[in-house]
């Protein structure tokens, strides 16, 4: 995987957005952005299921309303990476111990576990220096 480095490079991005708008980008101004970011998630989805009115965004399920709920979802998720990136968050450890770690179960109970069914060794969290 290269999530942490897609990661990275998302939350640079982001800092020169927040340096060239000229306000100060905290970590709880980056949850409150994913926030407002899931929110037009959920917008785009209604307009791509026909499910509001015609905001003259692409609605009904057309290709202009796909694309913008791919272009939402990779907003969303660009500003979640950001923000985990910027609290120290090892993505490809997290999501390794999250999900993908489920890939290597044959047993379905910690305590039965074989060590190579077990999460990346390693912290998901990295300390600050």
């Amino acid at each position: 995987m290269h999530i942490n480095e897609t990661a990275a490079q998302i939350d640079e991005i982001n800092r020169r957005y927040a340096e060239i708008y000229g306000f100060e980008r905290t970590s709880d101004w980056l949850m409150l952005k994913v926030q407002e970011e899931l929110g037009e998630v959920a917008d785009a989805y209604l307009g791509m299921t026909g499910r509001q009115r015609d905001k003259g965004q692409g609605a009904g399920g057309g290709a202009d309303a796909r694309e913008r709920f791919a272009l939402e979802l990779a907003d969303a998720a660009g500003l979640l990476m950001a923000l985990a990136h910027n609290e120290g968050v090892d993505l490809e450890r997290a999501i390794d111990a999250k999900w993908l770690v489920w890939n290597r179960r044959e047993h379905q109970r910690d305590e039965d576990l074989t060590d190579e069914e077990r999460a990346m060794p390693g912290e998901t969290y990295r300390q600050s220096d």
